[in-house]
């Protein structure tokens, strides 16, 4: 229980810091936007635009609140994929196929990335397009820059957006999601600079309302990352029964052939194909030996590039499989049961108490933490998949009914 106190208490003392510094936000708020003015004049933002934007920057707390807190629930594998991979999104999906046919194989054809994965990240970023988010950019992206957790980049995104006002301001949106991202694919304003292109040649690189300019621009986004056309993202796979776990571990690189040796095969069709074979590859359990797990090629990590959340990567290959190629969804076992942030939260400590460094208490599973988990199951003649197990928290006493 003294963990559980210890870890209540850092998040009440969170909470109410993160109060007390909004109490006094407006004043020092309005000090930082005239150190942003002068920034902003160095970037070379003319004082016009500055003078027309910078007086109606606002603080938003919610933003900051939205930023900062934690789950209840430890974000897992089944839970993300039920939401995210629902029948609806499925059927809207193959629907989206049919209505953006002919644009969706023109864009193909000229950057190299089949239609269903620009439209499993178009259901994963916005569902389709139906929320794009309604949060004021300017105000979101203002006080992102101002709060000290992340300054350096969102200052950078921030400068982005003036230019995109400067520049662009048919298409400068006015909303988007509290952390600045914006239009269907929900670019950031850095990423739109960069990577946003006119699709249907009418002057203007509109990715709010304009689809061709849309699916033109993330495919032009996942082409210069890298894109292969030639290879899928990944396959789910079946896991030997008695695996050699001195050398079998998560994201170690291995050829699609090594892994095969280890006795790993795919799971939907007899054997690999041929061409895959010398493709590298990584084994990925998002749920542990108790849940699917998938061999990742290169294309899975230009995936994680457009966001390095592992769970959803794997959510657009495989909504993208079955857009594609009908390839089944992945079932929620009946008995499933998720874990508290808290039981995380206290196992971190205890195995840091215990000599395994978890790389601090954030309720977060990363890879220290996995190496930490792989480290203890190793010691404790476990199975060492990396994954905290309602086995694994007994035996730490931080498993929480």
């Amino acid at each position: 229980m003294k963990f559980l106190f210890k870890s209540t208490c850092y998040f009440l003392l969170s909470v109410c810091a993160m109060g007390w510094k909004a109490s006094y936000a407006a004043e020092d708020f309005s000090v930082w936007k005239d150190s942003f003015y002068q920034e902003a004049i160095h970037a070379g933002i003319s004082k016009d635009i500055l003078d027309k934007y910078v007086p109606r920057m606002t603080f938003l707390p919610r933003v900051i609140k939205l930023d900062m807190s934690k789950p209840e629930y430890l974000q897992n594998f089944f839970d993300y994929t039920r939401v995210r991979v629902s029948d609806h999104r499925i059927a809207r999906g193959q629907k989206m196929l049919q209505k953006y046919k002919t644009w969706l194989k023109r864009v193909s054809d000229q950057y190299g990335v089949p239609p269903a994965y620009l439209v499993a990240l178009w259901g994963m970023e916005t569902n389709y397009g139906s929320y794009m988010g309604n949060v004021d950019m300017l105000n979101s992206l203002s006080t992102l820059a101002y709060h000290p957790r992340r300054r350096r980049f969102f200052t950078g995104e921030l400068i982005a957006y003036f230019k995109i006002l400067e520049n662009e301001p048919s298409v400068a949106p006015e909303k988007g999601s509290w952390d600045g991202g914006f239009g269907n694919f929900q670019f950031m304003p850095t990423t739109f600079l960069a990577y946003a292109v006119d699709g249907d040649n009418n002057g203007r690189r509109d990715i709010v309302r304009n689809m061709p300019d849309a699916f033109s621009s993330a495919a032009n986004y996942l082409s210069r990352m890298g894109w292969n056309k030639d290879e899928p993202w990944g396959r789910e796979v079946v896991f030997p029964e008695s695996p050699d776990w001195d050398q079998i571990h998560q994201y170690e690189t291995k050829t699609v052939r090594e892994w095969q040796k280890m006795g790993i095969y795919p799971k939907y069709i007899d054997a690999f194909p041929e061409s895959e074979l010398k493709t590298k590859a990584q084994l990925r359990m998002p749920m542990g030996i108790s849940g699917p797990v998938f061999l990742t090629y290169p294309n899975f990590k230009i995936i994680m590039r457009w966001n390095k959340m592992e769970l959803y990567a794997l959510s657009v290959g495989i909504l993208a499989d079955i857009l594609q190629n009908n390839m089944p969804r992945v079932e929620v076992p009946a008995d499933f049961i998720p874990f508290k942030t808290t039981s995380i939260i206290r196992m971190q400590e205890e195995l840091t108490k215990r000599g395994y460094d978890a790389g601090g208490a954030d309720g977060k599973i990363g890879s220290k933490t996995r190496k930490a988990i792989r480290a203890f199951q190793k010691d404790n003649r476990m199975a060492q998949d990396g994954y905290p197990s309602i086995e694994l928290l007994k035996k730490l006493e931080c498993y929480d009914e």
